[in-house]
């Protein structure tokens, strides 16, 4: 199966006047291809610090990211940003769809920003939606949608680039009980295909269905 991510003394400090904030401090820890790692903790204990690095949306004040063995920290910013968009998918607590466009318009966007043809890009996003099991509410805006729905078709758009892994933040945290549950069936399903997932989450339930629980606590990975 083989390592594809490998954290390396991590340490992210914010800087303030007159103080520095200590965020993360010394975190080390390898994720193999294909796991399902849970990433659990107090809020403020600096999770969603530790997922933007992962995810190279911010940069780490000391330490190393390692994709497949490549520190992807020595890229210079347009490289980190190609890289980005063809490794990793991002799943938000918020979906963050954009409400003028209907579900298959926001899931072709990656694909469209990233230069692909509309054609081949709808073609994808239909094949998603129908994966995810929206193939009924593909004219369909946000506003005429389920949070449930929302969620998945933020799912599906994660999924567009065909990411290596995919980073999912709180993403049945604003889900009532049974939506979030089937939610994280739909992540196990596609974790069963080969995608590697990251997802911060406080149900110690959903948790439990994850290969390994990484805790945090005071910036630190404690087990």
């Amino acid at each position: 199966m083989g390592t594809l991510i490998s954290v390396k003394n991590l340490n992210k400090i914010f800087a303030t006047p007159g103080s520095a904030l200590h965020v993360l401090k010394d975190i080390s820890f390898d994720v193999p291809r294909g796991e399902m790692t849970a990433l659990m903790g107090p809020s403020g204990v600096g999770k969603s610090t530790l997922m933007h690095i992962l995810g190279t949306l911010d940069r780490p004040t000391s330490g190393n990211v390692y994709y497949e063995g490549r520190d992807v920290f020595e890229l210079r910013d347009d490289a980190l940003a190609g890289f980005r968009c063809r490794t990793i998918g991002f799943v938000f607590q918020f979906h963050h769809l954009l409400p003028e466009f209907n579900t298959i318009e926001n899931v072709m966007m990656p694909a469209l920003i990233a230069g692909i043809n509309h054609k081949e890009a709808g073609e994808k996003a239909k094949k998603l939606l129908e994966g995810v099991g929206l193939s009924a509410r593909l004219l369909h805006k946000p506003g005429e949608l389920s949070g449930g729905e929302q969620q998945r078709v933020a799912v599906a758009r994660a999924l567009m680039p065909g990411p290596e892994i995919v980073l999912a933040d709180e993403p049945t945290g604003n889900l009532d009980t049974q939506t979030g549950d089937e939610l994280f069936s739909l992540l196990e399903e596609l974790n069963g295909s080969g995608t590697t997932f990251i997802i911060v989450t406080h149900n110690e339930s959903l948790a439990s269905r994850c290969d390994r629980t990484l805790r945090m606590r005071d910036g630190r990975i404690i087990e």
